[in-house]
């Protein structure tokens, strides 16, 4: 069985673009101030990477946050980023109200729509919790705006294809059927 079977996109591509780049763990370790065995823990899969972490990499590499989630497969060298090294959650909130809004969504709408709670939107939203990775990507996928635009890598709005997803109830009734 081959071992990158079992691992996300995000953690090929840190792994990628480490080597692309030619830095050793040790070496992006210091950088980011970490440890080398959690660069190594992130590309063998065996340790969640956090949005912080993953917008650092991006700065460090020159790459969109979009390209290291998975959202994208190419980079677009016409639109200005800024690659900004840390996040502020006050920012991120105020893109998620602003992009919410401009779908004429409800917090409630919108939660249901990424299947999780109203209060986690309205924490993100007021900049009072921090987003998971997998929230930021799913909201992302979901109404198709950029990361980069969200976090404020750039001030560009991009749209991004909508992924459509099955949901697992969806696949449970498509198997029984």
């Amino acid at each position: 069985m081959d071992i990158e079977e079992d691992l996300t996109i995000i953690e090929i591509r840190i792994k990628n673009l480490r080597e692309k780049y030619k830095y050793t763990q040790n070496e992006i370790a210091k950088l980011m101030g970490i440890s080398r065995s959690l660069i190594c823990l992130w590309e063998k899969g065996y340790a969640n990477i956090s949005l912080k972490q993953i917008i650092k990499l991006a700065s460090i590499y020159k790459v969109p946050l979009d390209y290291i989630l998975g959202i994208i497969d190419n980079i677009d060298n016409n639109i200005q980023y800024k690659y900004i090294s840390s996040l502020d959650l006050n920012y991120l909130g105020n893109k998620i109200k602003e992009t919410r809004k401009s779908l004429g969504l409800t917090q409630d709408k919108f939660a249901k729509k990424l299947d999780t709670k109203r209060s986690s939107i309205s924490y993100y939203e007021i900049g009072k919790m921090m987003i998971s990775t997998a929230d930021l990507k799913q909201i992302c996928e979901t109404f198709g705006v950029s990361s980069d635009y969200l976090i404020g890598n750039t001030d560009t709005f991009i749209f991004r294809t909508k992924l459509n997803k099955i949901k697992v109830k969806d696949i449970k009734e498509l198997i029984t059927n």
